[in-house]
């Protein structure tokens, strides 16, 4: 998981009892779920949850919100955070309230996470067809074959197409620039693996 050194020191300090009351920690924890989860756009509310620690509650808040983005996005489950939480001074009561709250509201802030961001669409099928044509508009060449490919792609829950047509050298230059994407992406894939295996 992503966590800076900061926040995982920042979450041992701000988190201890003797910081913060359990009564404003839980106020605070519960608002956070909400904020991510609700998409909401206002947090002036976390400010006076804790009235004599105003500049705490917004870091506890900000630490938070960082620890369940980031579990959520390399899917964690209850385990693998309190284990990730084990590195952490956090008080053992307090530790299974954020597993807790964190494995009741996953499956919605991933939801979130998906509408967040500037991703293009994932491509989830293709059709094609071959024509012959005689003549193009362009040229006077004959007997020239013609691929138009649609492809239908998701972004969010919105599917839409893309169609195109092209020369079958310019289909094959296509295969062979996503082929070349295909093999960069396994690359990247295995180094991801390979240093995940070896910082856990």
């Amino acid at each position: 998981m992503e966590l800076s050194k900061n926040i995982i020191e920042s979450l041992s300090n701000t988190l201890s009892k003797s910081h913060i009351a359990e009564d404003d920690f839980l106020q605070i924890l519960e608002k956070t779920v909400s904020y991510i989860c609700e998409n909401s756009t206002e947090i002036k509310c976390i400010a006076k949850t804790a009235d004599s620690k105003p500049v705490l509650a917004k870091k506890i808040f900000a630490d938070i919100l960082c620890l369940f983005v980031e579990a959520a996005r390399h899917d964690f489950d209850e385990e693998r955070l309190s284990n990730f939480l084990c590195q952490t001074c956090i008080d053992e009561h307090r530790k299974k309230k954020l597993c807790e709250a964190y494995v009741s509201n996953k499956k919605t802030i991933q939801s979130q996470l998906e509408f967040t961001g500037n991703n293009p669409p994932h491509v989830i099928d293709v059709d094609w067809h071959l024509d012959y044509r005689i003549k193009l508009d362009t040229c006077n060449l004959l007997g020239v074959p013609f691929y138009h490919v649609r492809l239908i792609t998701k972004k969010h829950e919105t599917i839409s197409h893309v169609t195109f047509s092209c020369t079958i050298q310019q289909l094959q230059e296509l295969i062979s620039k996503l082929k070349d994407a295909v093999r960069y992406s396994e690359k990247l894939t295995n180094v991801i693996l390979k240093y995940t295996i070896s910082s856990e």
